[in-house]
């Protein structure tokens, strides 16, 4: 097949992503991931309501396990990120070859990368749990959940990875109903292993992660394995081609500066627990954190994520096909739309404070300060819909290194002295950390729109 009809084949098959409205590219790819992002919500949200329900220090251990979790998963970060500029561009400017060849590269760095994280997270929590600030008490049972939540890098790296590989073909559907399925299937163990009728405690959590995530790395290789790239699952093509080093250079070369704005995410928030130990309650200020958190995170970033991963393989796509005003616009269309729902949410989060705290705790400390938190917080979630969606858009052009750079001086260097200053210094308490969060959200959304605005990551090679 020739480039031109490679073209024209990947024109028909995508049309709505890069030819005709660019309203309907955005609900062709945004609908699906929003609904992939709620159902991961749910599964979150499900994990800190049955911790809730074993009672303050499991939340903590809960909260505290996440950010450990979070931090072994980066390397698939950087993957996931180069994954979806390579593939999108590729895809978007008819080159099948080159497409299944990135995604093919980028399976064989998923299993070695599962692999590796998920040993070396099984060496280092406890270590890691202590330098947190966990109490004796949180520290066990960090472990009794991290052990096995640990085992789960493995498939969800390969899974983080073939999703992305689908939404970087434009189809959003079929990371839709995998996840779906691992939700489902996480919330049903999570209810019978911890609360009835197994009783097995906080280990419940992580092995209910574990079991789906084999099952759902499962049903995406063979869903692949079906499509039209198929062949990059082809194992004599794997052992005969493997991995080439220029590939995994192109990928880290986009995915290394994404993985650290991840980084400086995980790392800001390793200090707050730090610096939450430091206070009179350190175990209730981490539970209403690891509260706080996971709530905003469900009802108003998790639909952030879902735009910023559509609007990344849109503007991938329309730079392959040479559209980049197209591009653009689809940007600000999203971005906009975003920052309308999010000032929903916020209205919503300020307003439902006390309620959605009572919901997740039965502590009165833990519920006065995710309260607190909720009211602080919501002020900044229209400027965090501008940060997430067009810092995906740069994304997906490939353009990841000034998103990093303001990454790691706002959530880093600003955010952690304020919230030392505020928290400590100032003995405002975990109110002090909230402000700090939501001031250097604000400053970043300012400052994506500020460049997005100029264009400069139109011109971005990969």
């Amino acid at each position: 097949m020739t480039a031109t009809e490679q073209r024209n084949l990947a024109a028909a098959r995508d049309d709505v992503i890069i030819h005709g409205s660019t309203w309907a590219a955005i609900w062709h790819m945004s609908w699906p991931l929003m609904l992939n992002m709620a159902t991961i919500a749910l599964a979150s949200f499900s994990d800190i309501y049955v911790a809730g329900r074993l009672g303050p220090d499991a939340q903590a251990a809960i909260g505290i396990g996440g950010q450990v979790w979070f931090f072994l998963i980066i390397l698939v970060i950087a993957l996931s990120s180069g994954t979806t500029a390579l593939v999108s561009r590729f895809w978007g400017a008819g080159e099948r070859d080159s497409t299944i060849r990135a995604a093919r590269e980028s399976i064989v760095y998923a299993f070695i990368f599962g692999a590796a994280s998920a040993a070396a997270g099984l060496i280092a929590c406890r270590f890691l749990l202590h330098i947190l600030g966990a109490s004796p008490h949180v520290e066990a049972l960090g472990w009794q959940y991290l052990r096995y939540d640990l085992l789960a890098q493995f498939p969800y790296t390969v899974l983080w990875v073939t999703n992305a590989i689908f939404r970087a073909r434009g189809d959003a559907r079929a990371p839709m109903a995998i996840m779906a399925m691992v939700t489902a299937i996480v919330i049903a163990l999570e209810i019978t292993l911890c609360l009835w009728p197994f009783h097995v405690g906080i280990s419940g959590i992580g092995i209910a992660w574990l079991a789906a995530g084999i099952i759902g790395v499962g049903l995406s290789l063979a869903t692949l394995r079906q499509s039209e790239i198929g062949e990059c699952l082809s194992l004599p093509s794997i052992f005969k081609q493997g991995a080439s080093a220029e590939g995994f250079r192109r990928v880290m070369r986009i995915g290394i500066p994404a993985c650290v704005n991840d980084l400086a995410w995980v790392g800001g928030n390793f200090m707050l627990f730090v610096i939450f130990a430091r206070t009179p309650d350190p175990t209730s200020c981490q539970a209403s954190w690891a509260v706080g958190l996971k709530c905003e995170e469900m009802i108003a970033c998790m639909p952030m994520y879902a735009f910023a991963m559509a609007v990344a393989t849109i503007v991938g796509q329309n730079l392959g096909a040479g559209q980049p005003d197209r591009a653009e616009l689809a940007g600000w269309q999203v971005a906009g739309t975003g920052v309308l729902l999010n000032t929903v949410f916020g209205l919503a989060l300020f307003f439902g404070a006390a309620p959605i705290a009572h919901l997740m705790s039965n502590n009165p400390a833990v519920i006065g300060y995710a309260t607190q938190y909720f009211q602080v917080v919501s002020f900044c979630e229209p400027f965090v819909a501008a940060w997430l969606i067009l810092f995906g858009a740069m994304q997906g052009a490939g353009y990841t290194r000034w998103p990093m750079i303001v990454t790691l001086v706002c959530l880093t260097g600003v955010r952690l002295s304020l919230a030392w200053l505020l928290t400590i210094n100032f003995a405002m308490g975990p109110t002090g950390t909230w402000l700090s969060l939501s001031t250097t959200s604000i400053m970043i959304g300012l400052l994506a729109i500020w460049r997005f605005k100029t264009g400069v990551w139109k011109h971005q090679k990969v």
